[in-house]
Order: C-alpha cells, then structure tokens, then sequence
C-alpha cells in the first residue's frame, strides 16, 4: 500500500538533498558532532527553508524576477544553495 506524502515531504526532501549536497561534509567536519547530528541539522534547515519559502517557489518564473529572489539566483536550487550558505554561516558563527 503505497501511503500519500505527508506536509509536503516530498518537497523538503528535494531542500534537504540539496542542502546535504552542498553542505553535509562540511557541516559533518566543522562541527564535530557527528553525522546524525550533521543530518539533523540539515533537515532542520530543510524545514525552516520549506516554511520560509515553498509558496513562493510554487510559481518560480514569478519568483525568479521578484524582490523576494534576494540572491538574483537563476533556479531554485541556487536559491536553496545561497540561502543554505547564508544559514550555515550564522550557524558556525554561534557555535
């Protein structure tokens, strides 16, 4: 029996792998937490990103020249990308 997505999880999947591609291993070696805990960390940002952002990038031609686009990223996985070095700046900066 295959059951629906629940909250959209599909979609902060797809933030999650993104963020994890460009960020796991260096969030794994900076903060000498461990993996798990480099993997919560980055579902955590999943979800603040999906909460901040996922109406917005519903319509990405609107988003895309839009005021809200506040890195000029050409595709939404830039955008997740330049948001995700913003957050995991401000996270080594309080550790």
């Amino acid at each position: 029996m295959y059951m629906q997505p629940v909250n959209d999880s599909i979609e902060i999947g797809m933030y999650a792998a993104c963020l994890a591609d460009n960020f796991l291993n260096p969030l794994y070696e900076k903060s000498g937490k461990g993996y798990i805990a480099a993997l919560d960390e980055i579902t955590a940002l999943a979800h603040e990103f999906y909460n901040s952002y996922y109406e917005k990038l519903k319509d990405w031609e609107t988003f895309e020249p839009s005021e809200d686009n506040i890195y000029k990223s050409v595709c939404w996985d830039d955008f997740v990308i330049d948001w995700g070095a913003v957050r995991i700046e401000k996270y080594f900066a309080n550790k």
